[in-house]
């Protein structure tokens, strides 16, 4: 990046995260996903983009909120209105990990220096840490990362959007459910999704009778959905 570029750079984020702290005005649901709308950034930072049916978001997020996770992870972060969601609607939260692969094929790969605007995401919030592994969610590396962060602590929430092939998928569940706690909730973006090379649906289907469960899609639709399980309970 040239001296001028830099430059740029700094006065887009300045404005940026001005922009974005006057929008962080509530933990609420619905005027959490209005300030997404509401949010106006600069350069490369510009917006918060939000690849979701609001309707199919909002009673997702109202399970999520019902179990107060402490730990959270997000498997496919892409330009973070995910990220940014479950970041706003849990201040109880003390770590919030995202795992992205940079040029993923379903849209994954924020650039690193998009990391300091996600970070501001929880600047008001002394308890909650932020950790970003770029990375693929299958590798040793990433779950190796995943471990050190950590430590003794389990996932209470893990949401599942990154490799949306059949063994993609079926690898990312098998993999991070090693790391839940025994209560935990995992959900699935894209249960409802029937596109060539997508095998969320298949997967989903596999699974969601072993274990109780939820699904979350706009009546009438055939693209998207969100699915939860809830573990032993």
């Amino acid at each position: 990046m040239s001296f001028t570029e830099t430059l740029r750079d700094k006065a887009a984020f300045f404005v940026s995260k001005r922009n974005l702290h006057k929008v962080m005005n509530s933990e609420e649901i619905e005027d959490v996903l209005e300030s997404i709308r509401n949010y106006s950034g600069r350069g490369f930072y510009d917006k918060i983009r939000l690849a979701q049916i609001e309707e199919e978001l909002y009673n997702l997020c109202r399970r999520v909120i019902e179990h107060k996770p402490r730990i959270i992870t997000e498997i496919g972060t892409w330009n973070g209105g995910t990220f940014y969601v479950w970041t706003r609607i849990n201040p109880q939260a003390e770590k919030i990990i995202s795992i992205d692969l940079p040029s993923g094929q379903f849209g994954g790969g924020y650039d690193e220096k998009r990391i300091k605007f996600f970070r501001e995401f929880a600047s008001d919030r002394k308890n909650t840490e932020l950790y970003f592994i770029r990375g693929d969610s299958k590798s040793k590396e990433t779950t190796d990362k995943l471990s050190a962060i950590l430590q003794k602590d389990k996932i209470d929430f893990l949401y599942i959007d990154g490799d949306h092939t059949y063994e993609g998928i079926k690898k990312d569940f098998y993999i991070y459910l090693n790391f839940m706690s025994e209560k935990g909730l995992i959900g699935f973006h894209d249960i409802n999704t029937y596109k060539e090379g997508y095998g969320v649906v298949k997967f989903w289907n596999e699974i969601k009778s072993r274990y109780r469960h939820e699904e979350f899609i706009r009546e009438g639709s055939r693209v998207m959905g969100n699915g939860l399980i809830y573990l032993n309970s």
